[in-house]
């Protein structure tokens, strides 16, 4: 939602009106869509134009849009109908005769109207105020009425060397005391002042600028009049995407944050949890109320000036207003902005270009998210901690079973291959199929530098240690190779141990087993109407390193050197290898009934009755 249409659903939620989604459709229906006593025809004919031709164009369209079997030229006739009278009348002259001809006459005539319209005239040699000369002729230029026309307000000529002057000495522009937020003349006047370039001085031109004697206020910007009221958009508060908008990845202090970067948002705004959390320093004292694009003024909480922020590598200092964010954890608006000079800005692959510092930077955005599986309980509550939403469906498997009539023989059939769901115990035998290292000719021992690793980090990887130890899967080495380990998060917010083997896959010769194509496998389901999926467990860690090659998946942590005894995540040729054994063990009915994806195999089948010996006939593999 976007809009008035934005606006209307978080008033409706504040007063909790939804409780299903049919009563929200129902209200949206009830306050955007027609209702059965609409009569868009009679609205047609009615439909007047207020503000411009093309609002009026655009306001004519949607109602035109709903009123069907309406002649070109009835709408044409409604068109000029509603169009004002001194747009409509030199219209008619013209006869156009369609709705695309007359629009654009009645754009042209609505320019030349503009054009013609003369504004209130300053005389800088009279100091006075007048109507234009070609209006005057018309009337008594110089009788009583000319003469009530007439105002000489005070005029004060300022050039552009004493408006520096007066900025660098701090001093108002108007009664040359000092300045300061709370400054306000002892004299206050309205003044014309006028702008007088000195290189330009000979000629009739100068430029006016009208001025209050008591409007300065915070700035030099401000006390040349310009006063900006700081405005944050509807993305950074309700976290909804928009077209000027981009997310990016950074860091306060050792604080990871979401900056989004809005064009849309007159100043740059971090969080209060953030600012706490990352140790800012907040001047509580500037404090200032923001209007939120939907016209809610939320109080701000502070300001930090000057807060380091890095992103992508590159360091930035903006100053921020402590403001409540719901979107994202840092907002960089226009102020920011502003700072980078010209912009090449490319919303489409979500990247920006700009010089900075004297160097070319591009900085890349996150791509927006999609919808992902929350597995498991402590999954989703981490979802819902992080603010995500949530889509829920209930489904019963009895039932699905019940309907293809044989729910029970597959239960028996499960109950009779149990052995095969069992969690596996020790090393796997050796097989041909066992993974190896070929490095190429002239490799030395591959060892790299190892990582600074937190102290919470440090108690996972001995943990995680631990476990491969008990299983067996890993085992104390001597080996001459050493790869380093990093700690990744998963989405349920443990951690996943995972070895750096880049420097050891730049060096190994690669497998050129051809991969399956899952579009390619797609094809072969053509008929199929059951199906069921195995799904191997740890099934890297039941394929074996053949003996040789074993030192070479060496890996260092802090607290010892270890190697793997079966085949590991990372390398280079790990998917080929364990592809071709899956490929091999289910050759006979590849295609047949059987497809295999690295651990995922799909048994499907045309009948119920085939589908149960086809899994059979795998489970007994």
């Amino acid at each position: 939602m976007d809009g008035e249409a934005l606006i209307w659903y978080q008033e409706a939620l504040d007063t909790a009106q939804f409780v299903s989604w049919e009563t929200l459709m129902r209200a949206m229906l009830v306050r955007f869509g027609p209702t059965a006593y609409d009569d868009p025809m009679e609205t047609l004919t009615r439909l007047k134009q207020v503000i411009t031709v093309a609002t009026y164009k655009a306001s004519f369209e949607a109602l035109s849009n709903r009123v069907r079997g309406l002649s070109e030229h009835h709408k044409l006739s409604c068109f000029l109908s509603g169009l004002k009278d001194e747009i409509q009348l030199p219209l008619r002259m013209f006869n156009p005769h369609n709705l695309t001809a007359a629009f654009g006459l009645a754009r042209i005539q609505e320019e030349y109207l503009i054009s013609v319209k003369k504004p209130m005239k300053f005389s800088a040699e009279k100091g006075q105020f007048g109507l234009s000369n070609n209006y005057n002729s018309y009337g008594n230029s110089g009788g009583a009425a000319g003469n009530n026309l007439k105002y000489s307000p005070p005029v004060k000529k300022v050039f552009s060397t004493e408006w520096d002057e007066k900025r660098k000495k701090g001093l108002c522009y108007h009664c040359d005391e000092k300045w300061n937020p709370n400054h306000n003349c002892k004299k206050a006047k309205v003044y014309l002042l006028q702008g007088v370039r000195e290189l330009e001085a000979t000629e009739e031109t100068t430029e006016e600028i009208t001025m209050v004697a008591d409007a300065p206020s915070e700035g030099d910007s401000k006390q040349k009049g310009v006063v900006v009221e700081p405005e944050i958009s509807l993305n950074a508060i309700t976290r909804t995407p928009s077209c000027k908008t981009m997310r990016l990845k950074g860091w306060i202090g050792c604080i990871q944050v979401v900056l989004l970067v809005d064009s849309g948002s007159t100043h740059s705004f971090v969080d209060p949890s953030i600012a706490q959390t990352a140790k800012l320093v907040v001047d509580k004292a500037r404090k200032l109320a923001v209007k939120v694009a939907n016209g809610q003024l939320v109080q701000g909480l502070g300001h930090c000036s000057k807060a380091k922020i890095k992103v992508q590598g590159i360091s930035f200092y903006p100053s921020f207003y402590v403001l409540p964010l719901g979107g994202c954890d840092v907002v960089l608006g226009v102020d920011w902005l502003e700072t980078l000079g010209t912009i090449a800005w490319n919303f489409h692959e979500l990247s920006m270009k700009f010089l900075y510092l004297g160097k070319n930077v591009e900085l890349l955005g996150l791509k927006l998210e999609g919808l992902t599986l929350a597995k498991g309980e402590k999954s989703m509550l981490t979802s819902m901690q992080r603010g995500k939403g949530l889509f829920l469906q209930l489904v019963s498997e009895t039932n699905v079973l019940r309907t293809l009539g044989g729910g029970d023989k597959m239960q028996q059939l499960i109950s009779q291959f149990a052995q095969v769901f069992e969690i596996p115990k020790g090393l796997s035998p050796s097989r041909p199929q066992d993974h190896r290292i070929p490095l190429k000719e002239g490799t030395q021992s591959i060892t790299a530098r190892p990582y600074r690793y937190p102290h919470y980090q440090k108690s996972e990887i001995e943990k995680i240690v631990a476990e491969l130890l008990d299983t067996g899967v890993i085992r104390p080495s001597s080996s001459s190779f050493s790869s380093l380990v990093l700690l990744v998060r998963k989405g349920d917010g443990s951690w996943r141990m995972c070895v750096d083997y880049r420097a050891l896959n730049q060096e190994t010769i690669k497998d050129k087993f051809p991969i399956p194509v899952i579009d390619e496998l797609l094809d072969e389901l053509h008929g199929s109407v059951v199906f069921s999926k195995l799904d191997l467990r740890s099934g890297y860690h039941q394929i074996r390193v053949v003996p040789e090659d074993v030192a070479k998946t060496a890996f260092r942590t802090h607290e010892g050197h270890y190697e793997f005894l079966v085949m590991p995540f990372g390398l280079t040729n790990a998917p080929s290898t364990f592809q071709g054994l899956m490929n091999e063990v289910f050759r006979p009915y590849l295609r047949k009934f059987v497809l295999v994806f690295f651990d995922d195999i799909l048994v499907y089948s045309s009948y119920w009755t085939d589908h149960l010996r086809h899994v059979q006939v795998v489970l007994e593999l």
